[in-house]
């Protein structure tokens, strides 16, 4: 069975939501914001090569990482930042997925095991046939608002910037196989997450 993937909104609680579902059941979850960021450190031969075909040596160290802040100021400088951007996406995804199988491989996952992987902009960059079913966890906007403000530490109009540049909550939940409704505390959150492990693990038997 292919991994589900796990998505949302930003702030809108996808990381408690992923601690839930390994307490309820889930074997694996794999962040794949966490693999890029390896990656970056870690490179693979093709995302080397591609870096320095793409915006020369000087976004590679001396000890073969990717120089994050160099490659930054370039892709900002391009005269296409969305050209510059979709090269940069299309050397970047292959490697994560290549590395996520990996990583599945590392750890023996078996077809009746539940797996995650959270994929923040999971239907932004249209991944959602890579998984067996996608969910998506949800917030109001204006409690995401609120939990953005205390947790970056944004003014609200500050917020409601980075939240304007984004798929909403409501269409991912839209988009999603299945939905979690995070506007009534941790407990409430929790119990969905177990209630959904179950009716998962019920259509693996």
């Amino acid at each position: 069975m292919k991994p589900l993937a796990l998505t949302g909104g930003i702030a809108c609680g996808k990381t408690t939501a992923g601690h839930f579902l390994l307490e309820a059941g889930f074997t694996h979850i794999y962040d794949t914001d966490a693999i890029c960021h390896d990656l970056y450190d870690d490179p693979t031969p093709d995302l080397l090569n591609g870096m320095r075909k793409n915006w020369g040596d000087g976004v590679v160290t001396q000890d073969s990482r990717i120089d994050r802040a160099a490659l930054s100021r370039l892709l900002f400088a391009s005269a296409n930042r969305e050209d510059a951007f979709a090269a940069l996406n299309a050397l970047v995804h292959p490697a994560v997925e290549l590395r996520l199988h990996e990583l599945m491989e590392r750890d023996a996952v078996r077809d009746d095991e539940l797996v995650l992987a959270e994929v923040p902009l999971l239907f932004e960059i249209g991944w959602e046939t890579k998984f067996s079913r996608t969910i998506a966890v949800w917030m109001p906007r204006e409690m995401q608002i609120a939990r953005l403000m205390e947790r970056n530490r944004l003014t609200r109009g500050e917020a409601e910037s980075r939240l304007d540049v984004q798929m909403s909550a409501d269409a991912k939940l839209a988009r999603a196989d299945f939905g979690l409704i995070n506007n009534g505390g941790t407990e409430h959150l929790r119990k969905q997450c177990f209630e959904l492990a179950a009716r998962l693990r019920s259509s693996l038997s």
